[in-house]
């Protein structure tokens, strides 16, 4: 488990707190949040922790491993597979097998966002692989 630390945002309905954290070395590689200098992590509130209270949280790098591949590797893959399944039916002479590589490589990168946008709604309603306060310091 990889621990953090931030500061409570926000209170939401479900049980989750918005947590303000600010950018460390992981996030360099990473660019998703643009270049922000903080970003917003919603994470379960077990411990009650309110509004400007200074908290620990945990998180599973195996989440963060998978959720990274998912999002960087797998478009890229299945734009291969659709480059060369188009390469394949390029190969029949119906079609320009150059043409057949590049549509079938947009419309493979086109699928992996749409995996990536289902994978991300399938965990969105998942406990256990969200972020969870575990400590308010000062308290």
């Amino acid at each position: 488990m990889k621990v953090e630390e931030g500061t409570i945002i926000s209170l939401l309905d479900n049980g989750l707190a918005e947590i303000k954290v600010g950018r460390h070395s992981d996030c360099i590689a990473c660019g998703a949040c643009d270049g922000a200098n903080d970003i917003v992590v919603k994470a379960l509130n077990p411990v009650g922790a309110k509004v400007g209270q200074h908290v620990s949280f945990e998180l599973r790098e195996t989440n963060i491993v998978v959720g990274a591949f998912v999002c960087f590797i797998m478009p890229l893959l299945v734009a291969v597979i659709g480059a060369f399944l188009g390469y394949l039916a390029g190969q029949n002479g119906s079609v320009d097998t150059v043409q057949a590589e590049i549509v079938g490589g947009i419309a493979g990168f086109c699928v992996g966002l749409i995996g990536v946008k289902l994978f991300d709604r399938s965990l969105s309603n998942d406990d256990k692989v969200k972020p969870k306060v575990i400590q308010i310091h000062g308290h």
